[in-house]
Parts: C-alpha cells; sequence; structure tokens
C-alpha cells in the first residue's frame, strides 16, 4: 500500500514524530491537479430537533458484541424521525460518524469494526438519507444545519466532549462544527475533504438560480408521484456510475441496506429526490478560513489519492495552514483509493485512524508524557 504522510505540525509550528503512523513510508505530499478529474457536488444535512433516543441495548449485550454487531436506534422529531447505527459500548469515548452526500450511516460498516473496540459510535442517517424521514415539502436541506443538529444530539447524549469521523460532506460538516463549537472537539478525522465546495462571487449568483430551478423540478417529480421501480441491477449500475466508479458491488448492497427499497415492480432509493440540488448556502473560502483557525482538535485528514479533486493544491494548502493557528497537532496522510475507499479497502485507512485516535495527544483519556 502506497502511503504518503506529511505535514506534521504542533501547535508551536515545529515538527512531529508520530510514531504511530507509518513514519517509514513518509514521503513529501503532492495533490494530484488533474483538470479531468470529476468534481463531486458537495451538501449535506443532519437532522434537527431530536428527542430523547429509544434505548435499544440488551442489557446482557458485552462490549465486545455491541462493538461488532450494531444496533437500530431513532431519534424522534417534530418534522419525522432520524436513523443512526450505534457501535460499542454505551460508556465508551463518544464520536460522530457524518456521512457523505446520498449515502448512509452505511458508508462506516465495513470500518468501524477495524476501529478500537473502546469508542462508542454513533452513524447518523441525515435527514433524507437512508432510514431517516424526508424533510417536509416546504422545508428545504441546508448546510448549515448541521451546527444546530449535532449540538442538539450530543446534548441528548449527554457528550460534553467528543470526537467527529467525517467522510465527504460529512468530513465538511465535521470541520465546521469544529470551528464553531472548538471547545467540545478533541479529535477530527476527515476523510477525502477539509471543507465544503468553496462558493465564488463570479458564480454564486447563476449556482443559486440553478439550484432553484432543480428544487422547482424536483419538487413537482415528488408531487406528481413515485418515483419509476427499477430492478436490482439497475440500482447497481445507478450507484457505480453516480459514484464514478468509486463504489463496487459490495459497497453498494452495503448501502443498500439503509438506501435502498423494495416497491411494487421493483426497487426506489430511499433518499429524498431534492438532494440532488445544491444547498441554497454560501460556503465562501474566506469564512471557512476563519472558522479553520479557531480549530483547537487534533486533526487528521486522509486524501484518498484517486478520489476527486475538489479544488486546487493551493487553497487546500491554504486551509491546512490556517489549521496550525490553534489545533493541537495536524496531520495529512495521503493513501491509494479512490472516493469511498474507506467503505471498499478499510484496511488502508483503519490502522491510520485507530492509531492517531490512540495516540496520547489525540485521547482525552490518556496522559500525555512530557
Amino acid at each position: 500500500m502506497q502511503l504518503n504522510i506529511a505535514l506534521l505540525f504542533h501547535k508551536n509550528h515545529q515538527s512531529l514524530t508520530f510514531q504511530d503512523f507509518h513514519k517509514e513510508n513518509t514521503t513529501t505530499f503532492q495533490m494530484a491537479e488533474d483538470p479531468k478529474k470529476l468534481l463531486f457536488r458537495l451538501q449535506h444535512i443532519i437532522p434537527q430537533k431530536l428527542s430523547p433516543a429509544v434505548n435499544v441495548y440488551p442489557t446482557e449485550a458485552t462490549t465486545s458484541s455491541l462493538h461488532d454487531f450494531p444496533m437500530d436506534i431513532e431519534f424522534q422529531m417534530t418534522w419525522g424521525k432520524v436513523a443512526a447505527k450505534t457501535w460499542g459500548p454505551p460508556d465508551g469515548r463518544p464520536v460522530f460518524a457524518l456521512h457523505g452526500w446520498l449515502d448512509n450511516a452505511g458508508t462506516f460498516d465495513t470500518l468501524i469494526p477495524l476501529l478500537p473496540k473502546s469508542l462508542r459510535i454513533v452513524a447518523v442517517d441525515t435527514a433524507g438519507h437512508g432510514l431517516s424521514d424526508h424533510y417536509p415539502p416546504d422545508i428545504a436541506y441546508n448546510f448549515f444545519d448541521c451546527l444546530v443538529a449535532i449540538e442538539r444530539l450530543a446534548g441528548l447524549l449527554k457528550w460534553k466532549k467528543f470526537s467527529l469521523i467525517g467522510h465527504s460532506m460529512g468530513a465538511a460538516m465535521s470541520m465546521l462544527y469544529a470551528g464553531v463549537f472548538p471547545e467540545k472537539v478533541d479529535t477530527l478525522v476527515c476523510l477525502d475533504l477539509a471543507r465544503a465546495e468553496v462558493t465564488r462571487p463570479e458564480t454564486v449568483g447563476l449556482r443559486l438560480r440553478k439550484t432553484v430551478g432543480k428544487l422547482l423540478k424536483y419538487e413537482a417529480a415528488i408531487v406528481a408521484g413515485p418515483e419509476k421501480p427499477f430492478t436490482y441491477e439497475v440500482a447497481i449500475e445507478k450507484s457505480i456510475s453516480g459514484s464514478f466508479g468509486s463504489l463496487n458491488r459490495n459497497a453498494c448492497e452495503l448501502l443498500f441496506k439503509r438506501g435502498l427499497k423494495q416497491v411494487d415492480g421493483g426497487y426506489v432509493f430511499r433518499r429524498d429526490r431534492r438532494l440532488m440540488a445544491a444547498p441554497l448556502t454560501l460556503t465562501p473560502k474566506e469564512d471557512q478560513l476563519a472558522m479553520a483557525r479557531e480549530v483547537t482538535a487534533n486533526v487528521l485528514i486522509i486524501k484518498f489519492a484517486q478520489g476527486p479533486d475538489f479544488e486546487s493544491r493551493d487553497n487546500f494548502m491554504e486551509h491546512v495552514e490556517n489549521l496550525k493557528t490553534k489545533a493541537k497537532n495536524v496531520f495529512f496522510v495521503e493513501v491509494d483509493g479512490t472516493h469511498h475507499v474507506h467503505l471498499t479497502n478499510p484496511n488502508r485507512v483503519a490502522s491510520i485512524i485507530s492509531d492517531f485516535l490512540n495516540a496520547p495527544s489525540s485521547n482525552p483519556h490518556t496522559s500525555v508524557q512530557s
């Protein structure tokens, strides 16, 4: 496995020795800048207005079984329910896992079993995804709702401080939250993305105009009736082509457990069709840099070498440089793989994440040796 590790920074900007990483493979980081790489549209929402969760754990369950065999849990809200998968002991180290655009909590099914057994991981199906309900017709999906939603989730679970693991748009939401509420995030792990796609003044008007048109189109289609069913094989083909080949059949089948519904005549995707439109949200670079400068957590960013280039190398590096302002440590790692390598080949990232989480500087339950 090819592994590139770079940008190991202390808050005083001194070089670090991160022994738990594969330092013998340390090389200089180079971000691909192939203009032909396809850019993924980024968008997500974590649900709001959560009520106390239903306890679904059997009293006789062991720590090992709780980690290896996740349990489903639901949060009731004013507009519907939000579904989640819980892994690990209820009194374990708290971690939120946030999936990417149009995926669901199943995106972590192959990775989480390889992470430390002491973690209490809550992987959420964000609103409109997986087994969670869709927003009512007149409520739009908005990226910044993640701030309110994570706050409510943490309050309901009585988590005063926790870690965040996010993939793609889930990583962007995690980064934003860690900047707005830095005192509540001890560790931040971002997979294949470090922030939301930047909106630019010269194109933002056209983007919002197109989004409004697409939202009206999808709303009209929903009012007209359900989607035309398709076969299971067509669902596989749609998912693989829609991910530009980053998903394989096994990955699709894992996501389908929460993301595909059987109906008369075949199957349909559970996700809200309105999610296919870009969010009505402004995310300028300057605002995101300001939030990056407030992050105090230990930060690990893993870029997938064959994943999409969400922005230029210079812009990406600028964000990383701003993270150094207050973050305890900032680690950047590049591994071989496409956008869903954490799902299709979890071994490529599991040990990196585990070592990072177990490191004294990242673990709030471990004293740091001077």
